[in-house]
């Protein structure tokens, strides 16, 4: 009867702490989602300032490790085909990336001055962005750590807890 309890508490803990460890996933998410954006991004600068390729020939040169940011970087090429602004674009990324809205927007802002600006211009205005990008994924890395720290003591404790009342 003793290992029945036993082995009932162990899994009690086992079971709450992973769900909270799902919930720390999400924002791990996130951030690789946001790094990639940024890496991204710093790509595009490079590559079509520097060495004045097309977004089209960049899009098949860089190597992505989310279709999510695939498909929204084919957004962004049909949004300025379509000249659409970065409105519509940022209502796109927060649909289909699930990044927070301001990083989302420093992205967003790309179309509004993509292709119609001198490369010099634009070369600062990348590299504007990608800073502004890594600023706030730094907050965000930050505040998500110190929620995932607060999240296992409490997981630990909950599951505890619920260990107790449920044995």
């Amino acid at each position: 009867m003793i290992w029945i309890k036993s082995a009932l508490f162990g899994g009690t803990i086992v079971t709450v702490r992973y769900i909270f460890s799902l919930v720390n996933s999400d924002g791990d998410q996130k951030i690789n989602k946001m790094k990639e954006i940024i890496n991204f991004t710093e790509y595009l600068r490079i590559y079509s300032c520097e060495l004045k390729m097309s977004l089209e020939e960049i899009l098949q040169k860089y190597n992505f490790k989310s279709p999510e940011i695939r498909i929204m970087i084919r957004a962004m090429i049909d949004s300025l085909r379509d000249k659409k602004n970065s409105e519509e674009l940022l209502v796109y990324m927060n649909e289909i990336m699930l990044t927070p809205d301001p990083f989302n927007r420093f992205f967003a802002e790309i179309i509004d001055y993509y292709g119609c600006t001198y490369s010099e211009l634009l070369n600062k205005k990348l590299s504007f962005a990608v800073r502004e990008m890594e600023k706030y994924l730094e907050e965000y890395a930050l505040k998500h750590n110190e929620k995932k720290t607060l999240n296992n003591r409490v997981s630990f404790l909950a599951g505890c807890l619920a260990a107790i009342i449920f044995v």
